[in-house]
């Protein structure tokens, strides 16, 4: 039989596009989380009456209500930790420890990002990049050198974002499963607002009736005074 030679090369490129797509979805959502946790405030703009509507048009309303909505999760503490989580990722690989930077996968910081784009990823050196494209290329480096421990890092890192978003979104006695937010709170909230409101209503509409009773025995009282003092100046001929 004839002699068979196999070369096995690593996939540089494949691997690297698939990271390079990982963090272009991460970055996508990182940044629109970012801008819901950086929202302007919206003090002043509290939740509209029904008359407060009725005196506005339709798009101030639409307007008004879109401030409030854009404000709801600014410097939201879960939002803020779901933020951090990735950024402060540290793993091991053959007893040595590895972040993003080790890959030459950074942010580029508050002073040089865009506007709500301070937490997003770049990797060194890529063609695709303007903002880092003139650096060296860390990753593609590593991934000839070390495929690897580039690859345990990577497999780490994924499964760890997806734990800790996953820990978030675990029901516990104040959200319920696949929520970030306190929603059982609000409703245990929600309900005794409702049942102080409704004890407060039954309280006033009671003092209510009480007084209309009081009242009402007192023109009475007031009407028979005034038919006895008719009756009196009747006798005295007055």
């Amino acid at each position: 039989g004839s002699e068979i030679n196999v070369t096995v090369k690593n996939d540089v490129d494949g691997v690297y596009k698939k990271i390079k797509d990982f963090l272009k979805e991460y970055n996508s959502l990182i940044n629109e989380m970012t801008s819901l946790y950086n929202a302007d405030s919206a003090k002043g703009y509290e939740p509209l009456t029904t008359e407060e509507k009725d005196a506005m048009t339709d798009s101030e309303v639409e307007e008004w209500e879109k401030k409030v909505k854009s404000a709801l999760l600014r410097r939201d503490d879960s939002l803020g930790n779901l933020l951090n989580s990735m950024t402060s990722a540290m793993y091991t690989v053959n007893g040595k420890s590895y972040s993003l930077s080790s890959f030459g996968i950074s942010t580029l910081g508050y002073l040089n990002a865009d506007e709500n784009e301070e937490n997003a990823y770049h990797i060194d050196g890529d063609a695709d990049d303007s903002a880092v494209s003139s650096k060296t290329n860390k990753l593609k480096q590593m991934l000839q050198e070390d495929p690897d421990t580039v690859t345990a890092f990577m497999q780490q890192l994924v499964t760890g974002v997806y734990n800790e978003i996953d820990t978030k979104m675990r029901s516990n006695s104040l959200s319920s499963a696949m929520t970030v937010y306190n929603d059982k709170q609000m409703a245990k909230e929600y309900s005794n607002y409702t049942t102080t409101i409704k004890k407060w209503e039954d309280k006033i509409t009671s003092m209510e009736d009480s007084y209309y009773k009081k009242f009402a025995a007192m023109e009475t009282a007031l009407a028979k005074l005034q038919q006895s003092t008719s009756s009196l100046s009747g006798l005295l001929g007055s």
